[in-house]
């Protein structure tokens, strides 16, 4: 049996992490690699965020169909895309303090991907929870400590900057 001797940043790393989750990672290198930008090294979480972004999508969307149970999939749609699009997840990020842990070169950044760099992080981040915890676990962190604690629904359905679909419409 081969046995890891985990460094100090590792166990920062952990603790940091167990902050975040609620629970302690099983599998510390799954989170590693959901950290790790693409600019960083060869190996980047870009499959995690893929992972994370559906498994966000879909626990999102099952959260609005059980609480709007009389609005339109147009509705439901419309919401769900607010509260999952990459300024929404950046700032998300950025509060729970997953931002602090992002690895990335800012040398080989373009000012484009660095504005997304923490929502992309978010989701690989959900994607490794997701992998390491399972379905389950990985609904409870993101109702009870991404949606609920720091998004507003209500805000949410009154806030409309699709400009464009408002000019169709007018």
């Amino acid at each position: 049996m081969l046995i890891h001797k985990r460094t100090q940043e590792d166990k920062i790393l952990k603790s940091t992490i167990r902050g975040i989750l609620g629970r302690s990672p099983s599998n510390l290198e799954l989170f590693k690699l959901s950290l790790k930008h693409s600019s960083s090294s060869s190996e980047s979480n870009e499959r995690l965020e893929y992972l994370g972004d559906a498994i966000l999508g879909a626990i999102v969307a099952e959260y609005l169909f059980k609480k709007f149970p009389r609005r339109d999939e147009g509705f439901l749609t419309e919401i769900r895309s607010r509260i999952v699009k990459r300024e929404s997840l950046n700032s998300l990020a950025i509060r729970i303090g997953l931002s602090k842990l992002v690895l990335f070169s800012n040398s080989n950044l373009n000012n484009n991907k660095s504005k997304s760099i923490y929502g992309n992080a978010l989701e690989a981040f959900i994607g490794a929870v997701y992998l390491d915890k399972g379905y389950d676990f990985c609904t409870k962190f993101i109702l009870d400590r991404l949606i609920n604690p720091h998004i507003s629904i209500e805000d949410t359905i009154k806030s409309d900057t699709n400009f464009k679909s408002k000019l169709i419409e007018w």
